[in-house]
């Protein structure tokens, strides 16, 4: 059966307890960055807010950020915005219930319509090892093939691992040279080593990776010749890179996003050093994205699945924003969930060996 979108369902808005709810209020910030006391905190479910009497859906809510409000009459809109950029003059939302009683509503029932017939979006429970992920495969690839098909933005979070082994590195340069991925999220450190064995062939020094550091002389040369160029176009440009995803995403127009960390003693040309400057560049991707992979980078992973959507409009069409975290650590993709993003399928599984399935499903299915 192909896979059909799940569509979304608003509530019926003439229930007389929404009828009846009062306009959300607002109070002004009057310094940036301060919001006002008693402000409203969004989740990753639907949120409404009544203005003007009207309903408005916030089609971006998202972790840890409240909501600023536009009361222009015919010209009613909320905006999500994180504490950090709010500006002096903009309205917050004020209140603490999401029953409709102070005009705002929590609305989790959008897309139960299709649980007859379709599971590709549910609120999870946690997973474990044991459990059997073939029916979540079997989706995703559906996923996949769709959001190609339909100019969707899918986003991976990519973790070191994937860059230690070749075959992970030559699966995932696939994906994004045939059209499935329109962004990464890593660290600087993991595009180096991607780098490195495109470059010498060798990860921390060895043809074969086998957990036993032997020398960082390889991966610092990398590095060192990447700042020479002055950026990672005119690295790849040099020819000097033979395969890698970070040459698939510069020969593709793929946008590649590294954030710098603590540990970091060299970053590549490119990599962004500012934290706050991280999170907008990751965010800005994050927002438009329509199904985000989250894979074997924990910190980044929590990071990326807090400033996404659970759901978005995209063209006119209210519908889920899919995503999946992926690791070899139980603790490591149910730590999401913990911390509020409860749409995510997490799979317990090596990470190396999940894009290598993606690459045989997606890529060469006579296989």
């Amino acid at each position: 059966m192909k896979f059909q979108m799940p569509k979304y369902r608003h509530p019926d808005f003439e229930q007389e307890f929404l009828k009846n709810a009062p306009n959300c209020r607002f109070e002004t910030v009057e310094r940036d960055g301060i919001s006002p006391r008693g402000y409203h905190a969004l989740s990753v479910y639907p949120e409404y807010f009544k203005i003007n009497d009207k309903w408005v859906l916030a089609t971006q809510s998202r972790m840890d950020t409240v909501c600023v409000a536009s009361d222009t009459p015919g010209r009613e809109r909320v905006e999500i915005v994180e504490f950090r950029n709010l500006k002096k003059g903009d309205k917050v939302v004020i209140g603490r219930t999401e029953d409709a009683s102070e005009g705002i509503y929590v609305w989790t029932q959008g897309f139960l319509a299709e649980a007859g017939t379709s599971d590709t979006f549910a609120f999870r429970e946690g997973r474990s090892r044991e459990t059997a992920y073939s029916l979540d495969y079997d989706t995703l690839y559906e996923v996949l093939r769709y959001e190609r098909e339909h100019r969707g933005y899918v986003t991976l979070v990519v973790g070191t691992a994937l860059a230690l082994d070749q075959n992970s590195r030559l699966a995932l340069e696939r994906l994004i040279r045939n059209g499935y991925v329109q962004a990464i999220f890593c660290g600087s450190e993991t595009a180096a080593f991607d780098l490195e064995r495109g470059i010498f062939g060798t990860s921390w020094g060895q043809k074969v990776f086998e957990h036993e550091q032997n020398t960082t002389y390889n991966l610092y040369d990398t590095i060192n010749l990447a700042n020479s160029y002055g950026s990672l176009e005119a690295l790849a440009a040099s020819g000097k890179v033979k395969d890698g995803f970070v040459k698939a995403c510069v020969e593709c127009g793929t946008a590649l996003v590294m954030a710098g960390t603590i540990r970091d003693r060299l970053a590549l040309p490119g990599a962004y050093n500012n934290v706050y400057a991280a999170q907008n560049a990751m965010r800005a991707h994050a927002r438009k994205t329509s199904t985000m992979i989250m894979m074997s980078a924990i910190l980044y992973t929590i990071a990326t699945g807090n400033m996404t959507p659970s759901y978005n409009e995209f063209g006119g069409v209210v519908r889920p924003v899919y995503m999946y975290t992926v690791d070899v650590q139980e603790f490591a993709v149910n730590k999401l969930s913990d911390r509020g993003t409860v749409t995510a399928v997490s799979m317990v599984t090596n990470t190396q060996d999940f894009v290598r399935n993606l690459d045989r499903a997606l890529n060469r299915p006579q296989d």
